[in-house]
C-alpha cells in the first residue's frame, strides 16, 4: 500500500553501481580530451569552433547546476511559484543583455571579458574586476557544492560535510584532466538524462496525487503554493521587507542576466568558444528556447512533490523543501532510476564545478599570471599553471562550502536565499561593464571610487538583513544585492556630468556610441 511506504531514504546496491559507472564514464571523457589539449586555445576555449547549438545547451546547464535543481522545486514546495515570474522574464533579459555586451568581446580574440576593462578604463580596473569575479564564482561554486549535499541528504541521509568533500574531490580531478570540449559534451549528455529523469519523476509523483496533473494544480494552489504572493498588498511596492516583490524580481533577473553576458567568465567563455558573434547569438537563442520549458518543469515538479507529501503526511517527517524531491526519488522510484537520477544531478555538479574552475583558472592565467608575473610564459606553461589553479580553487571552494553550510543552517536559509546573500558582493561587476559600454567620460578613478562606496553599502545591507532575520520583520533576500550596484551606477553616471577631459582612445570602438570609430584616435580632446 502507498500509505505504508517507509519514509527512510535508502539506495539499492544497483543505484550505487549506476552512480559509480556514470562517474567513471564522465572521468573517461575528461581523460580522452585532456590528451588533445596542449595549448590554452584548445584547453580553455575548445579551439573556438564549438557548434552553436551544443554551446546553447551547455550555456544553460552550466548556469543551472544543482542550485536550480534544488532551489526551484524547494522554493515551490515551501513558498509557491510567485518567484517563477523571475524565470518567465529570463529569456528576454538574456537576449537583451547579450546584444548589449557580447559584441565587444568578439572584436579581438580575447579569453576573458576583463581585458575589455583594461581597454576601456585601465589596468587597475581589469585587476579589480578579475578579483571580484574570483570571489563571486568561488562563492557560487561553494553554493553548488552545498546544494549537492541536499541531494544525498534527501536520498541517502548523508551528512553535508561528507557530500561536499566527496563531490568536490571528484570535480577537482575531472576538471584538472579535462578541458572545454569535455565540459561541453558532458553538459549535453547530462541535459538529456536530466530532462528524461525529471519527466519520469513528475509523471510518477503526479500519478500518486489525487486528480493527477490537474490535482497537483488544484491542491497546491488551494494550499497557498500558487501565485499567492501577487495578491499580497506589498507585491507591487518597493518595500524591502516584502520577501518577493515584482520590482525586486524584475531587477534581480535583469541584473543576473547582465552579469552572465557581461562579466561571467563561465558563460562568456562558452560563447567565445563558438566561431563568431553570429554563432554565439544562436547559442543564446537556444538557451532561451530550452531554458524556459525546463525551468517550468522544475517549478511544476516542486508543486507535485508538495502535493504528494501534503496528501501523505505520514511520510513527511523531517522533510524540507530542499530535500523533499530527492527523498521521494530514493523511496518511490524503482532501482536503478534513483541511481541514474542522482548521478545526473551530481554530474551537473561536476559540470558546473568543471566550468567554474576552468573559468577561474582562465582568469588567473590570462588576467593575473600573464599580466603580472610571466608575460612570456609558453602555452604549455600556461596550461600547467591553469591546472594548478584548478586544484587550489577547488580546495578553497570546498572550505567555503562547509562554512556556508554552517551559516545557512544557523539562519535557516533556503538554497535560493543563501546563494543570493553570499554572491551579493559581486553585484558591482555588471554595473561596471554597463558604465563601460554606455558612457564615454567615466574613467578608472571614477570606477574604483564607485566600487568602494558600493561595497560599503552592500556590507551594511547584508548586516541589516542578518539582523532582521532575528526579528519578526525580515528584510527581503532579493533586496540585499540591490542598493550597492544601484549606487555604483548613480555615481558613475553623475561622473559623466563632471568637468574635465576625456581620452577618446578609451572609448573609440568600446562603447555603444562609438562602435564604428577607430580604436586608436590620434589625440585626446575635451
Amino acid at each position: 500500500m502507498e500509505g505504508s511506504v517507509s519514509s527512510t531514504p535508502s539506495l539499492h546496491v544497483f543505484d550505487w553501481a549506476i552512480m559509480a559507472l556514470y562517474f567513471a564514464l564522465v572521468l573517461g571523457v575528461g581523460v580522452l580530451f585532456s590528451r588533445k589539449e596542449k595549448d590554452t586555445d584548445e584547453y580553455l576555449l575548445g579551439g573556438r569552433r564549438m557548434p552553436w547549438f551544443i554551446i546553447g545547451i551547455s550555456y544553460m546547464v552550466s548556469l543551472m547546476s544543482t542550485i536550480s535543481l534544488v532551489s526551484i522545486p524547494g522554493e515551490a514546495f515551501k513558498y509557491g511559484i510567485t518567484k517563477s515570474i523571475h524565470t518567465i522574464t529570463a529569456p528576454i533579459a538574456a537576449i537583451g543583455t547579450f546584444y548589449l555586451f557580447v559584441r565587444f568581446y568578439f572584436r579581438a580574440k580575447v579569453f576573458t571579458p576583463f581585458s575589455y576593462l583594461e581597454e576601456r578604463f585601465d589596468r587597475r580596473v581589469r585587476l579589480v574586476g578579475s578579483l571580484i569575479f574570483w570571489w563571486t564564482r568561488v562563492a557560487y561554486l561553494a553554493m553548488v557544492l552545498y546544494s549537492s549535499s541536499k541531494v544525498f541528504e534527501g536520498a541517502a541521509d548523508w551528512p553535508v560535510w561528507a557530500t561536499v568533500c566527496l563531490v568536490g574531490f571528484v570535480g577537482i580531478v575531472y576538471t584538472t584532466m579535462g578541458g572545454m570540449k569535455a565540459v561541453v559534451w558532458t553538459d549535453v549528455s547530462q541535459f538529456v538524462i536530466l530532462v528524461v529523469g525529471m519527466a519520469v519523476v513528475t509523471a510518477k509523483c503526479a500519478g500518486a496525487v489525487k486528480g493527477g496533473f490537474a490535482g497537483v494544480i488544484e491542491y497546491s494552489f488551494a494550499h497557498g503554493r500558487g501565485f499567492d504572493g501577487i495578491r499580497e498588498p506589498g507585491f507591487f511596492s518597493l518595500n524591502p521587507y516584502v520577501r518577493l516583490s515584482f520590482w525586486l524580481l524584475l531587477i534581480s533577473i535583469v541584473a543576473e542576466m547582465m552579469f552572465y553576458n557581461s562579466s561571467d567568465q563561465i558563460s562568456i567563455q562558452r560563447l567565445l568558444s563558438t566561431s563568431s558573434y553570429q554563432q554565439a547569438k544562436k547559442s543564446v537563442y537556444t538557451f532561451a528556447a530550452i531554458g524556459l520549458p525546463f525551468a517550468a518543469m522544475l517549478w511544476f515538479l516542486g508543486l507535485t512533490i508538495f502535493s504528494y507529501y501534503g496528501q501523505h503526511p505520514a511520510e513527511a517527517a523531517d522533510i524540507t523543501g530542499d530535500t523533499a524531491l530527492f527523498r521521494y526519488v530514493s523511496i518511490h522510484l524503482p532501482t536503478p532510476i534513483p541511481g541514474l537520477m542522482i548521478s545526473a544531478m551530481l554530474a551537473a555538479v561536476m559540470s558546473t564545478l568543471d566550468s567554474g574552475l576552468n573559468s577561474l583558472a582562465t582568469v588567473a592565467t590570462k588576467d593575473v599570471y600573464i599580466e603580472y608575473f610571466r608575460p612570456n610564459a609558453t602555452e604549455l606553461e600556461q596550461v600547467r599553471f591553469s591546472r594548478i589553479m584548478t586544484v587550489v580553487v577547488g580546495v578553497f571552494a570546498i572550505v567555503v562550502a562547509l562554512i556556508i553550510a554552517s551559516v545557512a543552517t544557523s539562519i535557516e536559509e533556503t538554497i535560493m536565499e543563501a546563494s543570493t546573500i553570499w554572491i551579493a558582493f559581486g553585484g558591482v561587476l555588471a554595473p561596471i561593464f554597463l558604465l563601460g559600454v554606455t558612457t564615454r567620460r567615466v574613467n578608472g578613478n571614477h570606477i574604483l571610487f564607485a566600487c568602494i562606496v558600493a561595497w560599503a553599502i552592500t556590507a551594511g545591507t547584508v548586516t541589516w538583513y542578518l539582523i532582521s532575520k532575528a526579528g519578526d520583520r525580515p528584510l527581503s533576500f532579493l533586496f540585499v544585492g540591490v542598493p550597492g550596484p544601484v549606487m555604483l551606477l548613480v555615481i558613475g553616471y553623475v561622473c559623466t556630468l563632471l568637468p574635465g577631459k576625456r581620452d577618446p582612445q578609451k572609448s573609440a570602438g568600446l562603447t555603444l556610441w562609438t562602435l564604428r570609430k577607430d580604436a586608436t584616435p590620434p589625440t585626446p580632446d575635451a
